[in-house]
């Protein structure tokens, strides 16, 4: 089942099929709702987001179609039933080695514990979401793209794509770890690898691993 389908099946729900009424209801165009209805367009983290704070649509069971058990067909969530991660904004966040703080904090999305625990190994406790920037990660993630961040996994599993605070701001970068020394790369081989000497450093620069990614194209 696509993500067009489960998202007409929404509007099925809400407005009995009626695309057009849909549209006025959630403050988007009808062309835009028959786009994403037809396959064509992808709803943005933030419409998805309206969708859940004004109807309780689970954002998860449209991005992935996994649904708790006894969920309705339209996957509306029950309170107990979900996870809020905070989305970041970075250039807030940038430099400051930490995203604990909820002063850098956007918004806040929804996701189904099951969904997280099933699917991606992960509790739901230390949770954060943060926009792409560039294209050095890609074809893995590109610009646009929001991630996942488990700010639990903090210790390196070689070659997993993680979170890291450096000089530059937050990265998302794929890690490789010998001893003390730290291997940064870029899955775009434009951009070259460079070292960390963990030693030289006061704070552990891993902020956590990449769990999840919405796209953004």
């Amino acid at each position: 089942m696509s993500l067009a389908y489960r998202f007409q099946t929404v509007v099925d729900q809400l407005a009995g099929g009626n695309k057009k009424q849909f549209a006025e209801m959630t403050g988007k165009s009808a062309s835009h709702i028959y786009r994403i209805c037809r396959g064509s367009g992808r709803p943005s983290m933030a419409y998805l987001q309206d969708l859940y704070n004004e109807y309780r649509i689970d954002i998860t069971w449209l991005l992935t179609g996994e649904q708790n058990d006894g969920a309705n067909p339209a996957g509306v969530l029950n309170p107990g039933d979900q996870v809020l991660a905070p989305m970041f904004d970075v250039k807030a966040s940038a430099g400051s080695g930490t995203l604990a703080d909820s002063e850098g904090v956007e918004d806040y999305f929804t996701f189904n514990k099951s969904f997280l625990s099933r699917q991606l190994g992960v509790s739901g406790e230390q949770l954060a979401f943060v926009t792409v920037d560039g294209d050095s990660m890609e074809p893995t993630l590109c610009d646009g793209d929001q991630v996942l961040v488990d700010m639990t996994q903090r210790h390196v599993r070689n070659n997993a794509v993680y979170l890291l605070n450096s000089e530059q701001g937050l990265l998302t970068k794929r890690l490789k770890q010998q001893g003390n020394q730290l291997t940064v790369e870029s899955d775009n081989r434009d951009y070259p690898a460079w070292e960390l000497d963990l030693t030289a450093l006061k704070d552990n620069p891993v902020l956590g691993r990449i769990v999840w990614s919405a796209r953004a194209c």
